[in-house]
Formats: C-alpha cells, sequence, structure tokens
C-alpha cells in the first residue's frame, strides 16, 4: 500500500514536471502573434490594364470581387460559353473559365487544364486544385492558393465534353460522342473560337490534367497536331497526372496485392486476409507479370492477366475488406481515416456536401454560366459512359505520338493513389514503345533520380503555429511542403515523376510538387531533379534550405 501511494506521488510528480517542461517549450516559442503567409508565390506588378479585355471578351469578364463567400479578389478572369463548331447560335458548347497571368513569361503561350471522370467538370480542379482561390475539403472557406498555376502562366478551365458541368448541349447530342476523335473534334471546334475571341493566335499551348484526362488529353493534343495549323493548334507540350491511359487490369488490378502489401500496416488487414489475397495473385499471374513489365529494359511486348478470371477480382475485395476496418476509406488518397471531411462539392471526399456553390444562381450570373442543375460528375446522357469508350486506350496510339511531336510529355503519379496505382502506370509506359524504343532503359523507381520540390516560407510559419499552439489558432492558409519527394526519370521526351504524400489528385494533395512540374513542363527549368528556388518566387530566402522555425526573424516572404 505504501508503495503504491509512492508510486501514485512519483507518477503524479512525474507527470507535472512533464507538463511544466511542455509549458516551457512551449514559451519557448511565444513571440509576437504573426500573421499567416498567404501571398503567392511571384511577385510580379499587376497590369494597369488588361491586353484581354476587349469588346468581344466584355461580355465574359468576371468581377473578383463578386463570387459570394470568396473575401478576397480572385483577380482578373472571363467565363462563359463559346460554340464548338462556327455556328455562334449552336446549343452544343463548353463552358470555360479563364485567368490571364501577369508572368511576364507566359506572354506567348496558354495552358489547358482538365478534369476527367469522363463526365467530370473541370471547376473541380479549378476549385480544389490549382486556381487562384481554393475550397478544399475539410476547409471552412475559400482561400487564396500561393501555388496557383496562373502564377505561372495563362491558365483556362474547361468543361468537356458536352454536358459536362456548365457544359449546354442540344437534346440527345451527349449520348451521341462514343469515342476520343469526336470528343477532339468538338473540342477543336471550341479552341479555334476561344483563341479568337481572346486574340491569342499563334500561341503555344499546353495541356494539362488527371485521370480520365489522361485519355481525352493525348487524343485532343494528337487531333491538334493532325492540323498542321501553327495558329490554333500549337501543342508544345502535355502534362497528365495518375492518368488514366491503358488497361485497368494492369492500372489497377494487377498490382493492387504488391501495393496492399507495401502499405500493409496503413490498411491493417489480418494475417488469414492477406495470406489469401497473395495466394489469388500469385494464382492470378499478377506477380509474374509485374516482374516482366517492371523489368528494364522490357524484352518485348508483354500480354495483360485477365483480371474477369474466377478470383482475379482482387482490388474490389481489398477495398471491401478495408471498409470493415476503415469505413472511411478513401481509394484516392489511401491515408484518409474518419471522419469523412465535409467538402463543398461532395467530391473527392465522401462525406456529404451541400452542392450548391455552382448550384447557387449568384455564382452562375457572376461567371457568366447558364443556369444549370450543375453537379462535379456524372454526366450519365454521355455516350462513352453509357456504353463504354470505342477508343484504344490512349497509351496505344496517341500518347507515343504526342511525345514523338513534342518530346514534352510529363507523366505524373501519386504514390497513395489506390484507383490507378503507379506500378501500373508504369508498367502501361513500359509497354510502350517511343521515338524507336519500347519502354525505359532504367527502373524510374528503383535508383531513379530524385525529385525535389523547392521549400517555401509558409513552412516557418506552420512550424510555429504547431510548436506554439496559440489558442485561438492563426490559420495558416494553403501550404504545402518541400524537398525530396519522389522519384523521376527522363527518356526521349517522355518523363515519369511519382510523388510522395499524393493521391490521385496531386496538385490539391502536393501543391508545391504539381507547381514544381508545371514549371518543368513550360521550359523554366531543365528538369525535375534541380535544386533551386521556385522560378516565380521573390524575397531573401532560399527554396533549397528549409525556413526557420524562428518565423518573426526571417526577412522573406514569398513575393
Amino acid at each position: 500500500m505504501h508503495v503504491a501511494a509512492l508510486l501514485t506521488a512519483l507518477l503524479g510528480a512525474s507527470t507535472a514536471a512533464a507538463a511544466n517542461d511542455l509549458h516551457r517549450r512551449a514559451a519557448k516559442y511565444q513571440r509576437r502573434h504573426a500573421e499567416p503567409i498567404s501571398r503567392p508565390l511571384s511577385g510580379f506588378t499587376k497590369r494597369q490594364s488588361s491586353e484581354y479585355l476587349t469588346n468581344a471578351t466584355a461580355p465574359f469578364s468576371v468581377d473578383g470581387t463578386a463570387l459570394p463567400e470568396v473575401n478576397f479578389d480572385i483577380g482578373e478572369s472571363y467565363a462563359g460559353t463559346l460554340s464548338i463548331d462556327n455556328n455562334t447560335q449552336s446549343e452544343n458548347r463548353l463552358f470555360f473559365w479563364f485567368f490571364p497571368s501577369d508572368n511576364p513569361a507566359a506572354s506567348n503561350e496558354i495552358t489547358i487544364w482538365l478534369n476527367g471522370g469522363p463526365g467530370c467538370s473541370s471547376l473541380d480542379g479549378l476549385f480544389q486544385e490549382n486556381s487562384p482561390f481554393q475550397w478544399q475539403s475539410g476547409t471552412y472557406a475559400p482561400q487564396p492558393n500561393p501555388f496557383s498555376f496562373t502564377n505561372l502562366t495563362n491558365m483556362v478551365w474547361v468543361d468537356q465534353p458536352i454536358g459536362t458541368g456548365f457544359s449546354p448541349h442540344a437534346p440527345g447530342a451527349p449520348g451521341k460522342i462514343s469515342n476520343e476523335v469526336q470528343v477532339a473534334a468538338d473540342f477543336a471546334g471550341f479552341w479555334e473560337n476561344f483563341m479568337t475571341t481572346f486574340g491569342l493566335v499563334g500561341r503555344d499551348v499546353y495541356l494539362t490534367g488527371e485521370s480520365y484526362a489522361g485519355q481525352y488529353i493525348p487524343y485532343i493534343a494528337d487531333y491538334f497536331l493532325n492540323q498542321s495549323d501553327s495558329d490554333y493548334y500549337n501543342v508544345k507540350g502535355i502534362q497528365i497526372n495518375d492518368p488514366s491511359i491503358g488497361l485497368s487490369s494492369v492500372l489497377t488490378d494487377t498490382p493492387a496485392v504488391t501495393h496492399l502489401n507495401n502499405y500493409a500496416p496503413v490498411f491493417s488487414l489480418n494475417e488469414t486476409f492477406m495470406t489469401n489475397i497473395n495466394q489469388r495473385a500469385e494464382q492470378c499471374g499478377y506477380f509474374t507479370f509485374m516482374e516482366e513489365a517492371l523489368t528494364f529494359p522490357p524484352s518485348g511486348k508483354f500480354t495483360a492477366p485477365n483480371a474477369s478470371a474466377p478470383g482475379c477480382d482482387v482490388w474490389d475485395d481489398i477495398v471491401t475488406a478495408e471498409i470493415y476496418v476503415n469505413p472511411c476509406f478513401n481509394v484516392y488518397h489511401l491515408t484518409d481515416f474518419c471522419p469523412f471531411l465535409w467538402d463543398e462539392l461532395g467530391f473527392p471526399s465522401l462525406a456529404t456536401g451541400p452542392n450548391n456553390y455552382f448550384n447557387d444562381s449568384t455564382v452562375q450570373a457572376v461567371i457568366h454560366a447558364p443556369p444549370t442543375n450543375y453537379t462535379i460528375c456524372g454526366d450519365d446522357e454521355l455516350g462513352i459512359n453509357q456504353n463504354g469508350d470505342g477508343s484504344n486506350p490512349s497509351s496505344f496510339d496517341p500518347l507515343p505520338r504526342v511525345v514523338e511531336a513534342t518530346n514534352n510529355v510529363i507523366v505524373g503519379s501519386g504514390l497513395l493513389d489506390y484507383l490507378l496505382l503507379t506500378n501500373g502506370t508504369l508498367m502501361t509506359l513500359n509497354n510502350m514503345t517511343w521515338n524507336g524504343q519500347q519502354g525505359f532503359s532504367s527502373s524510374p523507381l528503383v535508383g531513379g533520380d530524385n525529385f525535389f520540390v523547392p521549400y517555401n516560407p509558409t513552412l516557418g510559419f506552420v512550424i510555429e503555429e504547431t510548436e506554439n499552439q496559440p489558442i485561438p489558432a492563426t490559420p495558416v492558409g494553403l501550404v504545402a511542403g518541400g524537398g525530396l519527394l519522389g522519384k523521376t526519370h527522363t527518356e526521349r521526351g517522355l518523363t515519369f515523376v511519382s510523388v510522395n504524400l499524393a493521391g490521385h489528385e496531386i496538385p490539391q494533395y502536393v501543391p508545391g510538387a504539381a507547381y514544381r512540374q508545371l514549371e518543368f513542363l513550360l521550359g523554366r527549368i531543365d528538369n525535375l531533379t534541380v535544386q533551386g528556388d521556385f522560378t516565380t518566387q521573390t524575397g531573401n530566402y532560399s527554396g533549397t534550405t528549409p525556413p526557420s522555425p524562428d518565423y518573426t526573424s526571417a526577412s522573406s516572404t514569398p513575393s
């Protein structure tokens, strides 16, 4: 009894000492209340007058201070719909939102962003990934984005094909779209109208996107290049992240168990299940296929396993088992746990969201969108949704041609994506022939070069807030990590890059990495291994050195 009392006393003293030590540690970081850094990674002077505001574009001009819930000016932009052909009164139109850049290096270029689906609105990317303002999962209001792609280049987000997002259509028209050639032709018609309207004729064109845009973009770029028209279709490069470029049996089913094994502590599935699922993967030939398909250089073309054979649908069974363990499992970002994060659009988080922002009539009026019952994804009328896409996967035909025509193609993959897996993407590329050879001569992942992302001074403020824990806390805003964040490898005009910590949407989860990839695509840096500053950053600090936690002593800002 005396011993128990002594232990209790000692424990109490020890606990109190620990608590006091924590308070002393916190006091060490107490300083004047700092303001968060939320300015963009650029210090470019805003134009006093816009070269883009003309009689033709005035009807599309967006008041950057008029968007509901956004308590800051989003800057100059233009939005609305344009026809997919030379009939200006056509019911078949594509909705766009165009943001000019203040970056002088962008004066002769225009960059497109597309989301996938099929049938997902590109306003998903604009709203939650890479535009000047973001309203991401788990955040209570829109916030400025220091990693906006508009810091680097002129950007336009487009809802396509017709019937997607705010893009209107004639009755039954989306159902007639059966393949990617039709998608590309419609986009090309819209694009000529867009370039003409905004005086962009003759500019270099870049295409960027993710997911099923890995099917859209190579076909659109290939169609553009085939027009031999540098006034409207002067494609200089494409960047596709976590892309749908091949067979689902290779992209998803075959590497599913290996990915499960690599992240076993995250999945936390029981030993019986793990043993069984590995046996099934072995019997289905998945491990043997991966060994062959991930040999560098490849010895020849390889044939995909039959994922529809009995017992071979392992991916679905893994996801089902994981939901029993973690009901909030997210195939787009496999380290998500409960609770679901509330989301204004209800996507990519599985939590319910009001889905009322782009359905707000005031918002629709500000961005000149036609009155629409807007949904972020799910155009059930779209023919390639109803009956399947009649075109081959992009890696079979257009993607290698685009590599050969531009020698500037980037394929990125988030390692935490459990829908389109990194090894699946790499195996698909290794079975592709471009510029006279098949696949890569050495592994991009094993022994590949390090992908470097510059540090930014917002990190110093985050460290201070984390260690000081002020109450109430000061919002840190949208921040991003830096350092060695993946592997990269370039051969014959094609760059593969993996991104640590990123899920299906790289700009959302690791925005600094997506920003760096875009710098490379645009030719602002020589390669993704360069250890240096972002090309747009200003101030007295280095992107190669983590910022000091002593935020108040730093003399630097991002702009």
